[in-house]
């Protein structure tokens, strides 16, 4: 799934800035998984210019417009405690992104593999 950023709404304030690291206006990025709540919807995107290891970054989907809807075969579909989470199935587990952000070597792999199957299918 790519979508494309057609502006910037920056996080502390929500108003809509011109830039903000992570994110450029015109950018083609790859959709990593969708997350939800109550009362949030986010997205994590690889911006096009990404490095190996950068976990993307959490957008709100208003910034961005579908460039290819397709879902990544490796998704699925996680609904708990009133959240619903689409991500790659490695990435699921409870505890992955603070074992990622902590770099349990576990993580890191599980990281890199879902992000090497996602850019491969978009």
């Amino acid at each position: 799934m790519r979508v494309k950023c057609i502006k910037i709404i920056h996080p502390q304030t929500g108003e809509t800035v011109p830039e903000y690291p992570g994110v450029r206006v015109g950018s083609v990025c790859t959709v990593l998984e969708m997350i939800t709540g109550p009362d949030y919807w986010m997205i994590r995107v690889l911006d096009e210019d990404d490095e190996d290891d950068d976990p993307g970054s959490l957008w709100g989907p208003e910034m961005f417009e579908t460039i290819d809807a397709q879902v990544p075969p490796s998704w699925t579909l996680v609904l708990q405690d009133g959240h619903m989470r689409l991500a790659p199935a490695l990435w699921q587990r409870p505890g992955f992104w603070n074992d990622y952000f902590d770099n349990v070597p576990q993580a890191l792999a599980d990281f890199r593999t879902a992000k090497h199957e996602l850019l491969n299918s978009a």
